[in-house]
């Protein structure tokens, strides 16, 4: 049961042989010899209801997560293009100024991992934000204190986006823990069933295969 598809099979699976088992008189019949009672099929659906309702919340959670991962990830190269033409400008303009590199945190590769890109991309746009000189300096590739505003103003909604993604994927990772845990007992349990329901209707292969077990021909 490693993909989506898999677990789906086996949930449809489980459903239909203790619904076949529960309504098919001589199978009924047959499993009751073997301890097969209403409070065994009542403990079966327990068990597969509970299986099932905690997939169903883990496509859930996995359906926001990439939502949240989508939404952070367009802001974030959107954001990461402005800062990248901006901080390349500057480089371009202040090749013979280090001091200017210093102050707006540039020196150096381009900070490709996120909360490195966080906390440069900070810096850069409050410096200009702030310092007048720089603003001056910067005046040229039209890189304006107004405009440093706006890409601190979209920072501020990256990072938001970015917890909003982290808490999704804590949230489907817990989910993905808590389905597994209950297909391994439903499988368990369905183990069990099926090695009851083998022995009880052995000779009569056919009602086996009514409950979704194949037998060998």
């Amino acid at each position: 049961m490693t993909t989506i598809k898999s677990e789906s099979k086996f949930l449809e699976r489980s459903r239909i042989a203790l619904t076949n088992a529960e309504t098919h008189p001589e199978i009924k019949a047959a499993l009751a010899a073997f301890g097969v009672d209403e409070a065994k099929y009542a403990e079966g659906w327990q068990v597969y209801n509970k299986a099932k309702e905690r997939w169903e919340l883990n496509q859930e959670e996995e359906s926001e997560t990439r939502l949240a991962s989508n939404a952070y990830h367009q802001a974030f190269g959107n954001l990461e293009m402005k800062f990248k033409r901006h901080r390349d400008l500057v480089l371009i303009l202040s090749k013979k100024d280090p001091d200017t590199l210093i102050q707006l945190g540039i020196r150096g590769r381009f900070p490709y991992r996120y909360n490195d890109f966080f906390d440069k991309c900070k810096l850069f746009y409050s410096v200009v934000k702030s310092n007048t000189d720089i603003q001056a300096k910067v005046a040229v590739i039209n890189l304006t204190p107004e405009l440093a505003t706006e890409c601190l103003t979209e920072l501020e909604a990256l990072l938001t986006l970015r917890a909003d993604f982290d808490r999704e994927m804590g949230e489907s990772q817990a989910a993905t823990v808590s389905k597994n845990q209950a297909l391994h007992e439903l499988s368990e349990w369905m183990d069990d069933f099926d090695t009851l329901a083998k022995i009880a209707l052995y000779d009569t292969p056919q009602q086996l295969e009514v409950l979704g077990i194949l037998v060998k021909s």
